[in-house]
């Protein structure tokens, strides 16, 4: 398994903007072949601070995933609201 954890913030005042399209792609994500757990998180301490957690079957199925359009349409979104670039941690899961 695949476990990718994603943090990115919201540039002042594009909070809901980024959490409207952020959440958008939960279901479509969620019923993609090999996702196993797909979960949106807001840090209750930094509003407009997001984490996104994922747990994949394989690799092969992320990178399905990456080339989604509603994905590729979020990361355009994302252009125009975050604070500052996406960090993205990939992890093998082994236990």
């Amino acid at each position: 398994m695949i476990e990718a954890i994603f943090a990115f913030r919201a540039k002042p005042g594009k909070e809901d903007q980024l959490r409207e399209a952020t959440l958008a792609i939960v279901e479509p994500t969620r019923s993609e072949e090999g996702c196993i757990q797909f979960v949106v998180l807001e840090d209750t301490d930094a509003p407009g601070t997001f984490f996104i957690r994922e747990t994949w079957r394989d690799q092969a199925a992320l990178d399905a995933h990456f080339a989604q359009p509603y994905l590729q349409e979020l990361v355009e979104i994302h252009k125009q609201i975050l604070a500052e670039p996406l960090k993205q941690h990939t992890l093998k899961v082994y236990a």
